[in-house]
């Protein structure tokens, strides 16, 4: 049985990248002086193009084989890593001893005959009161182990299916490895060059090893085209935003973070775009519109857009604008250069000349309190209301306008819904692009429902009146 500490691979990726570094620059340098060797014009002579031909088609091919194979090492060791985190255990601290493991899985049956035995004794009518306490602290202690007896079990499991599907994982490396260092011996050891005929003699097994090691590269290479992450995945922190679009389609916008930081990777970026949906949840970490929103205010501090990771055009500094409340959001907005998605999220300003201000614009949330349906368009003696809202606000019928009043405050936020709530817990929502207003008072009832003619004016005034200051 064997054993694995994912925080010790990842060391050893770490320094595996530094030394492959170092032996990356040293190889190429020989690449790159064979290259302009064979191809130096003012070199003359039979025996000088003989030695360009050699050095040409074995220095070459060996420095490039012994570059993919340093390649091929951290990617696989990479890959090898992820697929442990997705299969067996996401935890970067994951320690897995199978010895271990086993010995644990023995005692399931052992701990579930005892938790059995300790039942019966519990429940058996002859059992004493105070002997039922002691039974009763040993069953649940017994239940405890058991269940983190069962976990192991789960563990185990997992560990041996990984095991047993990863057996080769590395086979196509090693075989690499092994016929670069052959060819490698038999160049040194084994080619001759004669002085007189300024020809080279390159053995038969010489050649040999040389086509076993172009082999051993063309398996490698299509067994690295099976990880279908792209490169350096394994760099970055994948974040999610999961929200619903103007058309009611819930979409996911994907975001990278490297060291903490904003990252962009345009390969990584179009693979998660195309591929995001199907990635394991292991392997990303789901954003809310509250977390989204700090990391968006916190990079605007500094004059980034968290969005796209550019700095933001149309600012002074770390000033944004000069009053600490835009009127129009979308002319900042079109001033700052942000996208359309950073639009239609509304994300507050975080600092205005270094002076801290309320954010006056949410991300649109769900009403989270319990709902009083019965009392909606009732006010404080539970007289209804409706009829009167329904003439007010030109509907026809009364049940068409509850309909539409309960649908927009109760359905899922879209990129332009807006609401707060007040410092007495009154719910307010408005949606910038249908132009719909509604609110949902502190006993959870709808109190009202309709287009403002106002529009957005109307909003930043409710804002100003009730927003939590």
């Amino acid at each position: 049985m064997s054993r694995i500490d994912v925080a010790e691979l990842n060391d050893f990726l770490h320094g595996l990248r530094s030394s492959n570094a170092e032996a990356k620059a040293m190889i190429n340098k020989i690449k790159e002086a064979a290259t302009n060797y064979s191809q130096d014009s003012s070199l003359k002579g039979e025996a000088v193009t003989t030695c360009k031909q050699y050095f040409s088609s074995t220095y070459t091919s060996i420095s490039q084989s012994i570059l993919e194979a340093l390649d091929e090492s951290e990617e696989r060791l990479a890959q090898y890593i992820r697929e442990f985190g997705s299969q067996v255990d996401s935890s970067p601290s994951a320690r897995i001893d199978a010895e271990i493991l086993q010995e644990a899985m023995a005692k399931v049956s052992q701990l579930q005959r005892k938790e059995e035995d300790l039942h019966r004794q519990l429940t058996a009518p002859n059992t004493k009161p105070d002997m039922q306490q002691v039974y009763a602290v040993k069953s649940r202690s017994v239940h405890t182990q058991l269940l983190k007896a069962i976990e192991q079990e789960n563990i185990l499991e997992k560990y041996l299916a990984f095991e047993q599907s990863h057996d080769q994982f590395f086979s196509a490396l090693a075989e690499l490895i092994q016929a670069t260092g052959r060819a490698v011996q038999e160049l040194l050891h084994h080619v001759t060059f004669n002085e007189k005929t300024g020809s080279y003699s390159v053995p038969k097994s010489a050649a040999n090893s040389l086509q076993l090691m172009k082999k051993a590269l063309d398996v490698a290479r299509k067994e690295n085209d099976k990880d279908p992450y792209p490169d350096g995945f394994e760099d970055y922190t994948v974040l999610a935003y999961t929200y619903v679009n103007d058309q009611g389609k819930t979409v996911t916008m994907w975001l990278l973070e490297r060291d903490g930081k904003r990252a962009s990777n345009k390969e990584l970026q179009d693979f998660l775009e195309k591929n995001g949906q199907e990635l394991d949840p292991l392997l990303y970490t789901n954003l809310s519109g509250e977390e989204l929103e700090r990391k968006v205010n916190d990079s605007w501090k500094k004059g980034i857009n968290y969005l796209n990771g550019q700095k933001v055009s149309g600012l002074s500094g770390a000033t944004l604008r000069s009053s600490a409340y835009v009127a129009s959001m979308k002319d900042w907005a079109d001033d700052a250069g942000l996208t359309d998605m950073a639009l239609g999220l509304g994300f507050g300003i975080a600092a205005v000349r270094n002076i801290p201000i309320y954010i006056k614009k949410t991300i649109g949330r769900s009403y989270t309190g319990k709902r009083n349906v019965e009392n909606d368009f009732k006010n404080g003696k539970g007289v209804s209301t409706l009829e009167k809202h329904v003439s007010k606000h030109q509907y026809e019928f009364t049940d068409e306008y509850l309909a539409d009043a309960r649908g927009f405050l109760e359905k899922k936020p879209t990129l332009r819904t807006e609401t707060f709530v007040s410092k007495e817990g009154t719910y307010f929502r408005y949606d910038a692009k249908t132009n719909e207003f509604g609110i949902i008072n502190e006993y959870g009832s709808i109190s009202t429902y309709f287009k403002p003619n106002a529009g957005l004016k109307y909003w930043e005034k409710q804002i100003d009146l009730y927003y939590p200051k």
